[in-house]
């Protein structure tokens, strides 16, 4: 059975598009739009992602296509596929069905509950009738893969739909349909806003719109810079049940938070009126609120309904502060690495195989779902004749890939900047070991110099590092921020001595361990292969345009070494 899974609509504000292969159950090929059209978040209609995916099959060999159906424009979105795929079912799965799908069939787990929790979601109640494969209340549940088992409650942790009217809009942004990921992604973009036009060496207006989007990330970065006395501005827990109707738009659970509230909206009229506070001073309270309020309901979630491994997924797992909160209260925690909306197109198509009663299959590293790249498409790039005007190429090949590693390992330990790009791409928005920037970390310069001269933003933004598994860490996908245990790494020790640490081993990164064991100290600086705005690289092309545009001294592409 050929199944693909597709995310976007041509014209439809949305993002992070794309698609994902199943044949027979087994996983082909995934990637993201944003890595082809060289556009960042894209949010139209996948066409290239399905030619990436669909490889040497045809169109009309695809049997069921699935998708989680967007606003509206459902219809014309049907005819579209309809004629692409001919010969295709057509399968709705509702947003958040997509994410918990995401996280299900990727986990390690034959059993277990889960959550999703996103900014919003999909407004599949505006066409109900549909028949979609659950409704969007179906965020938490439990699943037995072996039984082919899926039971939903019927808990939200979306909110109603609120709106913050315009005598109280400082934001200058409507929040949407789940207040507990929405208002806090409104409130970032508006923090981060007035932070980089008090900033000398930046102006707002002149950045591209893309990295202007998204800035929750950017404002967790920040928050550490202003932790500062709340008092009085804190929010009660509170257990009424008519406050969870009224706020959280629930009605079968005794627990509430009022994440959206007048003190939200307190803080940023002191901000704005008298100057009281600092961006970072909100940035650091709407961090602390986004901690107490996730921490607080999973854990009266897991009371009666979250087992003591659960998979989560949605964007608001991005939030790498939170998640490590999170790990006291249950055994094992699985989240991907596509846990935002880049993984819903793969949990689409999970979810379509494991109806169609077919065993899911992955590879071992469910980070690289993308294509690889042998010697002759590194060499075609390598000689394109379009990328002549950007500079000579230089470039040795090498035989043994270990001499090669004690090669750069040297590079990297005289404080080289060194692009990384080995096999296949990752998914979703971080970087993995795959399509990297790498430095060392041991000098604290290092931070400024990464974030001014090569990715060209805010220097507050800090920086993952990547070590061995097995040295006090655990976190293969760069989603939990860790106490630093050393003093010798500072460029990756973040303001409140922590750092997203990514950790590798020889099964699923075996090139990236070859060259941390060629280190003193096996720890290197670990960014996206990106400039500021632009997709992560995916091509042998796209890596050597953005080697040339970007500060860097060294590209390693397989057995090659550019410079």
């Amino acid at each position: 059975m050929n199944i693909i899974g597709i995310h976007g609509i041509d014209g439809c504000d949305i993002h992070d598009s794309g698609a994902t292969l199943f044949v027979d159950g087994k996983h082909i090929r995934s990637i993201g739009e944003e890595r082809l059209t060289r556009r960042k978040y894209e949010g139209d209609f996948p066409f290239g992602s399905i030619d990436y995916c669909l490889g040497d099959i045809k169109k009309e060999d695809i049997d069921i296509v699935a998708f989680d159906p967007q606003r509206n424009l459902i219809e014309e979105n049907n005819n579209l596929i309809r004629s692409l795929f001919p010969n295709a079912k057509l399968w709705f799965v509702s947003h958040h069905l997509c994410h918990a799908a995401s996280s299900i069939f990727t986990s390690p787990f034959n059993s277990g509950s889960f959550l999703t929790i996103d900014g919003c979601g999909s407004a599949i109640w505006d066409f109900a009738d549909r028949k979609a494969d659950c409704s969007e209340r179906n965020s938490i549940g439990y699943f037995d893969k072996n039984k082919r088992i899926f039971n939903f409650h019927k808990i939200n942790i979306s909110a109603k739909r609120f709106t913050v009217g315009a005598d109280n809009q400082p934001c200058g942004t409507n929040c949407g349909t789940n207040i507990f990921g929405d208002f806090y992604g409104a409130l970032s973009n508006w923090i981060y806003e007035q932070k980089v036009r008090m900033m000398d060496n930046m102006d707002y207006d002149k950045l591209p719109e893309k990295s202007k989007m998204n800035a929750e990330g950017k404002i967790m970065g920040l928050s550490s810079y202003g932790k500062f006395d709340i008092k009085g501005l804190d929010t009660p827990y509170l257990k009424s049940t008519e406050y969870s109707k009224e706020f959280l738009g629930c009605d079968n659970y005794e627990f509430g938070y009022p994440i959206v509230n007048f003190y939200y909206l307190n803080l940023i009229t002191r901000y704005l009126e008298y100057n009281e506070y600092t961006p970072e001073q909100c940035a650091y309270y709407l961090q602390k609120h986004y901690e107490d309020a996730l921490t607080y309901w999973v854990k009266e979630l897991r009371k009666d309904y979250l087992t003591e491994d659960v998979c989560f997924a949605g964007g608001c797992f991005l939030n790498i502060n939170a998640n490590t909160l999170l790990k006291p209260f249950f055994k094992n925690i699985h989240i991907p690495p596509f846990t935002d909306d880049s993984g819903i197109h793969f949990g689409a198509a999970a979810w379509a195989s494991y109806r169609c009663k077919e065993v899911i299959q992955m590879p071992h590293n469910i980070a690289l779902l993308g294509k690889s790249y042998n010697d002759k498409d590194i060499e075609e790039a390598i000689g394109f004749k379009d990328l002549r005007n950007i500079g000579e190429i230089k470039y040795n090949k090498y035989k043994d890939f270990d001499e090669l590693c004690e090669i750069v390992a040297k590079h990297l330990e005289d404080n080289k900047i060194v692009a990384w790009f080995q096999g296949r791409s990752e998914a979703g928005p971080r970087a993995l070991g795959s399509r990297s920037i790498l430095m060392n970390p041991s000098k604290k310069e290092n931070k400024d110099i990464m974030n001014s001269r090569v990715k060209h933003r805010e220097y507050w933004r800090p920086f993952a590092g990547i070590t061995l598994e097995g040295r006090g860490y655990d976190s293969p996908y760069m989603l939990y921020s860790e106490q630093v245990l050393s003093d010798d790494v500072p460029a990756i020790t973040h303001e409140d001595n922590t750092c997203r640490m990514q950790t590798v081993n020889d099964e699923l990164n075996p090139r990236i361990c070859d060259l941390l064991r060629k280190l003193k100290n096996p720890v290197l600086l670990n960014t996206s292969f990106n400039d500021n705005g632009e997709p992560i690289v995916e091509s042998p092309n796209d890596a050597i345009m953005a080697f040339k545009n970007m500060d860097i001294d060294y590209l390693v592409m397989g057995n090659y070494l550019i410079s």
